[in-house]
Parts: structure tokens; sequence; C-alpha cells
């Protein structure tokens, strides 16, 4: 009986485990700092050339705007932060443009946003350096198994709490 219910267990584990998988979030970490896991390490702590912090490397100024915490090395709390600034950025693509961003599209809201928005949204018109940077985040992302991102699928998670 006791081997039954431990199985029971095993398998809710891994369900639950596989529910709380996010291929934007693990392509954004692998992207940014390398993050292969979402268990706090190394990438948590990586400090980027203009500043930039956690494992999604957001600029400290947009960091503030955010939230109060100053707990970026804590992975939850930056994922929580970075669903913010994502879902504000998709938002504002989507008013633009009347349609979801492709998953290249996500890359350039998150890692190249002015630039983007400077160029009408206009992928073609982006620099060659940050297209080839965004081509391998969606390679990556689909490979992942991704899916539309959309404004309502980066705000609808009522268990996030930042702290």
């Amino acid at each position: 009986m006791n081997l039954q219910l431990l199985a029971m267990l095993g398998v809710a584990i891994v369900a639950m485990a596989s529910l709380e998988a996010s291929p934007l979030r693990d392509a954004l970490a692998m992207i940014e700092t390398g993050a292969s896991s979402s268990v706090a390490g190394d990438p948590d702590h990586v400090i980027g050339g203009s500043g930039e912090v956690s494992r999604f490397q957001i600029m400290p100024g947009v960091w503030k705007a955010y939230t109060k915490s100053r707990n970026h090395t804590n992975p939850e709390v930056a994922w929580t932060v970075t669903r913010r600034i994502l879902a504000d950025r998709v938002g504002s693509f989507e008013k633009a443009t009347g349609r979801p961003p492709e998953p290249i599209e996500v890359y350039l809201l998150w890692n190249k946003p002015g630039h983007f928005e400077g160029v009408g949204y206009r992928l073609e018109r982006v620099s060659l350096i940050y297209r080839d940077r965004a081509q391998r985040f969606q390679n990556l992302y689909l490979t992942m198994g991704g899916g539309p991102v959309t404004r309502p699928t980066l705000v609808e998670d009522p268990g996030m709490v930042v702290h």
C-alpha cells in the first residue's frame, strides 16, 4: 500500500512540475544569462554591462519601476517582474499592430523595446545584429514548445507574488 501511495505522489509531483514549466521563462533565461534551471544559481547573480540584474537582465531603472523588491537574485521574483514588464510591452505592441507578437518580436520587445518601437515594429527594419539574436531566441522558444504570447497569457497567473 505504501509503495502505491508513493508512486501516486511521484506522478502528482511530475505533473505539477510540468505545469510550472514555461518555455518563455526558460528561453529568456537561457538567452540572457545561460540559466538552464529554474533553481537559483550563478545566472541569478549576473550583472550586465549596463548594470542589468537577474537571470533576465533587467535594467535597474526598469526593475524599480515595477517593484520595490531588491530581491533580483530570486528567480521567482525576477520572473514575476519580467512578466509584468512583458505584459506592458506586449500590450503596447498589440495596440499598435492589432495582433499578438510572434516569438521573434517578443524577444525584441524584451531586449530592444525602444529600437523595435522606433522602427514601427517592422521586423525588416530592425538592426541585423538584434534580429539575429531574436531569431535564436525564437528557435529556442519554439523548440521548447512555446506558443502564442499575448498580454492576457502574461497577466493571468494569480499565484505570482513579489516579495
